[in-house]
């Protein structure tokens, strides 16, 4: 990706392929449905249709990385070369980009791309709260990058502890998985519901540092749709049953596997209301739920 501006040793575009297919059916049809490997092998191709995918990156809504493997093989030098080229991000899935996205990677994406709207950094275990510090503050007429920003993805994020929810309390945020994070505690939980009103969604799936404090901070969320707690093991029927009665109106999906302090009695009671109790134990459960943003709409179930 280092390369994909070079235009050193490119041979000039076919005539016969490019006078049949549009510039423009190109660039706006064509390329958005590629991933940044196919990107980048055709900017190789010839001066004109690297210059259609550097324009791609530049005015794109989404980056679309491609498998796994990829991901964990991209390094600091390549997503930093492409994070110079985009200025447009609406969705910035960088999961499983672990040696390559540090914070000061992070920041770029997030500077060069102020008005996103959908993020996720699972798995990129380099990433502190430190990476989004200050992003709150206001700089004279400028707009606050992130400001609107509605889902945060940040499983197994390893070193990010609470401090990224007072450097994200600008953000319109609706949706907040955190499943997995070691720092993510009851005060994590009280300053989300503190900053975060219109809260929808949240997946803390085994932080096992939250209680039924934390928990029960929930009952002020009254757009609360979907509730993931599986594996907090601190978690007993009192908070959750609280949860269940404050935000009955809107509350359609929980998932709570392997949270021995939950009774029998409590999930009757969540099966006689109607709720979906959610399976969360299968392979790749969180990955599942997070890899689309479909859970946003109302009625998905994940």
């Amino acid at each position: 990706s280092s390369g994909i501006n070079a235009e050193y040793g490119m041979t000039p575009p076919p005539p016969s392929l490019l006078s049949r297919l549009s510039q423009e059916c190109i660039l706006h049809h064509i390329l958005p449905l590629l991933d940044l490997s196919s990107l980048r092998q055709l900017s190789f191709t010839c001066v004109t249709l690297n210059r259609l995918v550097c324009e791609h990156l530049s005015t794109g809504s989404a980056l679309l990385l491609p498998s796994p493997d990829f991901r964990r093989r991209l390094k600091e030098v390549h997503l930093r070369s492409i994070s110079d080229l985009t200025s447009c991000l609406r969705v910035l899935d960088l999961s499983g980009c672990a040696d390559g996205v540090t914070n000061s990677i992070l920041r770029d994406f997030i500077h060069h791309n102020p008005s996103l709207e959908h993020l996720n950094i699972s798995k990129c275990y380099r990433v502190t709260s430190a990476a989004f510090a200050g992003l709150n503050e206001c700089h004279g007429s400028l707009s606050r990058p992130l400001s609107h920003l509605e889902t945060f993805i940040a499983n197994w994020c390893r070193n990010l502890n609470g401090e990224w929810t007072v450097s994200l309390s600008h953000c319109p945020l609706r949706s907040i998985s955190l499943a997995g994070t070691w720092y993510t505690n009851d005060e994590t939980i009280n300053d989300i519901v503190t900053f975060f009103s219109n809260l929808e969604c949240i997946n803390i799936n085994k932080c096992y540092k939250i209680s039924d404090e934390g928990v029960r901070r929930f009952v002020f969320c009254k757009n609360l749709r979907i509730l993931k707690i599986s594996g907090c093991f601190k978690i007993g029927d009192k908070s959750v049953g609280a949860v269940l009665e404050e935000c009955s109106r809107t509350l359609r999906q929980v998932a709570m596997d392997d949270c021995r302090s939950i009774s029998r009695r409590l999930l009757d009671k969540i099966s006689e209301r109607g709720l979906l109790l959610l399976e969360a134990k299968r392979e790749n459960a969180d990955e599942m739920w997070d890899s689309s943003d479909r859970y946003m709409k109302q009625g998905f179930l994940f």
